[in-house]
């Protein structure tokens, strides 16, 4: 029983297919190697720039007591002035001084209890300030504000006149 073999020649077949594949490749090594090469580029290039970075120090000026005694006085006396205009406006008041006060000592020492907390105020140096702020707290966010703005007014002058 003889049995033929037909065998195809070698390149018999489409070669299309095997272009594409081959090409497809060939593209994917090529964008893998330019990745590569940009991230090594681009850190080689951060590390160039990376210089040491100091931190700049915000250098403290003592200002002229004086004056910035008299300024915060002005602004005391002019909570005052809207509080007489309207004597149910406790709240603003007290809001008012207490700002103004903490402006005033930020402004004198250079330290920022204008954005501290009372707990933060009273770890501080500045016992009369913690004194009079921790006054202004229940007046200030109490439901029904109540106290003696007057007198409070009078403590917070007495604070900036007396300050060194």
């Amino acid at each position: 029983m003889p049995t033929t073999i037909d065998l195809r020649r070698p390149f018999d077949f489409s070669v299309t297919p095997i272009a594409i594949v081959g090409g497809i490749f060939a593209a994917l090594t090529v964008i893998i190697l330019l990745m590569v090469l940009y991230s090594v580029i681009t850190n080689w290039s951060k590390a160039e720039k990376e210089v040491e970075e100091v931190e700049e120090q915000v250098v403290f000026v003592k200002p002229d007591l004086t004056k910035l005694k008299a300024t915060y006085i002005a602004k005391l006396n002019e909570i005052e002035e809207k509080y007489n205009q309207d004597k149910t406006k406790i709240r603003p008041a007290y809001e008012g001084m207490s700002k103004v006060v903490r402006e005033f000592v930020y402004k004198a020492t250079g330290t920022e209890v204008d954005k501290f907390t009372l707990a933060e105020i009273s770890n501080t140096e500045f016992a009369g300030l913690t004194k009079l702020v921790g006054e202004y707290y229940q007046p200030e966010f109490d439901k029904i504000s109540e106290g003696d703005v007057r007198a409070s007014l009078e403590k917070s002058r007495r604070l900036v006149a007396e300050w060194n």
